[in-house]
């Protein structure tokens, strides 16, 4: 399979989860259905079109910590606009418009996103984008807010490996013949997470997924064709 491997980082990330709508709190990284999004920015889709033109059912995610997991939680000042402010979005006069949110982001996160399954047109665009560091829409880690900085690393063949122990750089599913061996002394942090989502934003697939808060690569037994390799790392695909 071929597939095409970039580094995602900035100053902070906010993926929500679905049940956190008051207190939003944050994945450790982003879900599949968010690295199509953020594809689908670079090369300039519409957030009608990109599930489509990607092909979200049979494109393939990997990612990765590149650094350590690291929390913090800030309040946002929120306008209140359904009923709060004028045609300009001003607050009106006498009326306090603004509600704090607290949030959790991830502070100074930077991932390593393996993509395959795109078509061949599809992927020649998006790794000339990424070598070019150039992008249609701006690219960000969750929320608008939330910038993004994309940085090439390499396109190459991912191949499938045999049976036996291996040390995944990447996140990891649980099931499907993957099993982790906990190493004492290390974090770890287990979470269901949506990994293939329609144009309707109808979740198709949830995943329990285990990830090294350190970013180090977590150790596995995997059956066959479960892990992939390209160059010298070691992926799950979610």
């Amino acid at each position: 399979m071929q597939v095409l491997a970039f580094d995602l980082s900035g100053e902070s990330a906010l993926f929500k989860k679905p049940y956190s709508a008051m207190s939003p709190v944050s994945y450790p990284l982003p879900p599949p259905p968010a690295v199509l999004g953020l594809l689908g920015a670079v090369l300039g889709l519409g957030k009608e079109d990109y599930h489509a033109a990607l092909g979200w059912e049979r494109v393939r995610v990997a990612v990765g910590l590149r650094a350590p997991l690291r929390v913090m939680r800030a309040a946002l000042n929120l306008l209140q606009t359904k009923d709060g402010t004028d045609a300009f979005f001003r607050p009106r006069a006498g009326a306090n418009t603004h509600t704090q949110v607290n949030c959790e982001f991830l502070r100074d996160p930077c991932f390593r996103i393996h993509v395959g399954g795109l078509d061949a047109d599809q992927a020649a665009r998006l790794a000339e984008s990424l070598r070019d560091g150039y992008s249609v829409y701006t690219p960000c880690l969750g929320l608008a807010a939330c910038l993004a900085e994309t940085r090439w690393v390499a396109a190459g063949e991912a191949r499938a490996l045999p049976a036996g122990t291996y040390r995944v750089a990447s996140a990891v599913p649980i099931g499907d013949g993957l099993k982790v061996h906990y190493d004492d002394g290390r974090l770890y942090r287990r979470v269901r997470m949506p990994t293939l989502m329609d144009p309707e934003r109808v979740v198709h697939r949830y995943r329990e997924v285990v990830v090294a808060d350190d970013g180090g690569p977590i150790r596995v037994q995997a059956t066959e064709g479960m892990l992939h390799v390209r160059d010298t790392e070691t992926i799950a695909f979610l």
